[in-house]
């Protein structure tokens, strides 16, 4: 089912950004499809927030060029056709080359790809790896044949969709997924602490299961959350919001604190000429926010 649809326009910028609901038997792997198309001519540099999922992407024209900044080291590569990335840790920058880029993705709920690949999930951490080498030819090859000649989002979302059917993914109960619980019910204001005291186990514990299956600490997931929530609030409010009231209310020490976070994904403190090149990142969490669809599709 198709569940936004935004077409981006402007001097400077023009993109194309259609979401999919996932199928009901894929609700458990698949967070939401998307398709997004983006000139190079009509844009620059677009950042990007981490939603706290897992990503897999299907190029089917030209590519997509990745840019962020992970411990003050810079990467700049292209990204496979077909791969899969783990969480990422801080902003990102998108651009097309060699003129027009065009992916069909699947936002993956945290834990598949260790799930589908038996793999621990901190090697794909702000890693994409090339699906070609995740799994034997036989299971992504015939897809990747007829993803290469489809025609339209309908063909692409079936071929994705069948895709992940060929895996047989459950979902049971686990502590790491008791605690990506609570970080979603409460939007990411709750301490590693206090998730460890309902839950009776140990820190040392839970940190391992994180790791192996989320790919982070559970800190750092929960900061993701928090920060997604606080961002979307401050986006939406058709007010002009308290800043440090609302950074008070998502359990940041006060506005310093906030303004520190805030910098660290855009390279610069709150104000209004980094709020007006954030368009993209603007539009896709109006209506139906991207950014917490992970946190809504998942509270119990």
């Amino acid at each position: 089912m198709l569940i936004k649809k935004i077409n981006f326009t402007g001097s400077k910028f023009a993109a194309l950004y259609t979401q999919f609901d996932p199928p009901s038997d894929l609700k458990h792997v698949v967070c939401f499809f998307y398709a997004m198309e983006h000139h190079a001519k009509d844009g620059i540099y677009q950042p990007l927030l981490p939603s706290g999922t897992e990503i897999n992407g299907w190029q089917y024209k030209g590519n997509w060029r990745l840019q962020f900044t992970d411990s003050n080291i810079l990467h700049d590569f292209l990204l496979p056709d077909f791969y899969m990335v783990g969480q990422q840790t801080t902003s990102y920058k998108l651009t097309p080359e060699p003129e027009i880029a065009c992916i069909f993705g699947a936002t993956l709920q945290p834990g598949t790809i260790r799930a589908l690949t038996s793999r621990p999930a901190y090697l794909f951490t702000n890693t994409p790896a090339d699906l070609i080498t995740l799994f034997p030819r036989q299971q992504v090859m015939p897809y990747i044949k007829k993803f290469k000649r489809a025609e339209n989002n309908s063909d692409r979302l079936s071929i994705v969709s069948n895709f992940y059917r060929q895996f047989v993914i459950e979902k049971q109960f686990s502590f790491y997924n008791e605690a990506l619980q609570m970080i979603y019910q409460n939007k990411g204001c709750i301490t590693v602490k206090q998730i460890l005291e309902k839950l009776h186990i140990n820190e040392r514990y839970l940190q391992r299961e994180f790791r192996k299956h989320i790919g982070i600490s559970p800190s750092a997931y929960l900061q993701i959350i928090r920060f997604n929530n606080i961002f979307t609030e401050l986006s939406l409010s058709e007010e002009r919001q308290n800043i440090a009231m609302l950074a008070t209310l998502f359990n940041y020490y006060d506005i310093s604190h906030f303004s520190k976070t805030y910098k660290r994904y855009f390279g610069a403190s709150p104000s209004k000429q980094v709020w007006n090149k954030l368009k993209l990142l603007r539009e896709l969490i109006k209506d139906s926010p991207y950014l917490l669809q992970v946190q809504d599709k998942n509270i119990l």
